[in-house]
């Protein structure tokens, strides 16, 4: 299987991803509906699919956040969230999770969370976050 870009990116593109759904969901409290679509029509998922290593490893997760939500965002979230506590959640979670998913399938953004949407992916996280990352991509991979 071909890749979409070099494995040595899979754990920025994960953390990145965690966090911006990290700051999508828990730090502005949007809905996942809302956090998937303004994923999907910004140009993070295309960029990461292309191999584009600006959005592999040049952003942090709060600066793809400012991507998609450029009119939500302020200083004052980012600071806040920046000088929280970080303990990774189900939202942080769901972004390690999709970016792992999409790095193994070879399948789109678009693709994978049409069919299992995000929404999906957080409520397996009580069941699934302890588990080897293996175990929820072939629960994912089994409905592509």
């Amino acid at each position: 299987m071909a890749y979409p870009y070099d494995e040595m990116y899979l754990e920025s593109v994960q953390k990145n991803l965690g966090f911006f759904f990290q700051m999508a969901l828990h730090n502005l409290k949007l809905a996942p509906e809302i956090v998937q679509d303004a994923f999907l029509t910004s140009q993070i998922p295309e960029q990461i699919e292309m191999g584009n290593p600006d959005f592999l490893c040049g952003k942090s997760g709060y600066e793809l956040a400012l991507i998609a939500f450029p009119q939500v965002i302020t200083d004052k979230i980012i600071k806040q969230a920046v000088s929280e506590p970080f303990y990774p959640e189900a939202e942080y979670w769901s972004g390690t999770v999709l970016a792992y998913i999409q790095w193994t399938s070879g399948k789109s953004f678009s693709e994978i969370l049409s069919r299992y949407p995000l929404e999906r992916i957080l409520s397996n996280y009580h069941l699934m976050h302890e588990a080897d990352i293996t175990k929820m991509a072939e629960m994912i991979e089994s409905t592509l």
